[in-house]
């Protein structure tokens, strides 16, 4: 009897090899062998797959996407303004979960050097320019159903600017994420007259 063979999941075993890959090198110096090796196959099963580690890349941009959305999504769908004392509490809990995520998330690590990849591959730049045009859309929606109508595009931007800087800092550990329980907070310090 031949062996059915899940091939989503052998694909995203791929990718979660593309990922453990960039924690040792940088993405462009990454091979299809490397990728093969590290997701425990050869390189000619791995072409069964992706044909090209532009492929994989690409992939992975648009896994990132979905990611990316799907967790801003559900954090807001599990978390209800009315629990919390003020928006500020509200936003700074979200924020907080931007920066250290949940036990056992296995969150994309290679985003960052996606991004600056986008610099040099209109491919790449088509997908990155997709994923944030995506999350976006997702980030007004949540921020609409929870303040209404009056937050919009520039609110939603403003957030993912917050988030993304965030993110990068946390996962590269460049700041010391002391803050991460009130970076909103901080930041309205700024704001104050």
């Amino acid at each position: 009897m031949p062996i059915i063979v899940d091939k989503e999941a052998v694909r995203q075993e791929i990718l979660m090899a593309l990922q453990r890959c960039v924690d040792k090198k940088p993405l462009t110096n990454i091979s299809l062998r490397d990728i093969a090796a590290e997701a425990g196959m050869s390189h000619p099963k791995l072409l069964n797959y992706f044909e090209s580690r532009d492929a994989i890349i690409l992939a992975y941009c648009r896994y990132t996407r979905e990611y990316m959305s799907e967790k801003c999504k559900l954090w807001f769908d599990g978390h209800h303004r009315e629990d919390y004392p003020s928006n500020l509490a509200y936003m700074n809990a979200f924020m907080e979960y931007v920066a250290e995520g949940k036990v056992g998330e296995a969150r994309p690590n290679a985003t960052t050097q996606t991004y600056v990849l986008a610099h040099y591959s209109g491919d790449v730049k088509e997908l990155v320019m997709g994923e944030f045009a995506a999350w976006r859309a997702t980030m007004e929606s949540c921020l609409n159903g929870i303040y209404g109508p009056e937050v919009g595009k520039k609110e939603a931007e403003a957030m993912m600017i917050l988030i993304s800087g965030t993110f990068i800092c946390n996962y590269n550990n460049a700041l010391t994420g002391a803050i991460n329980d009130n970076i909103i907070g901080y930041l309205s310090n700024l704001a104050k007259s």
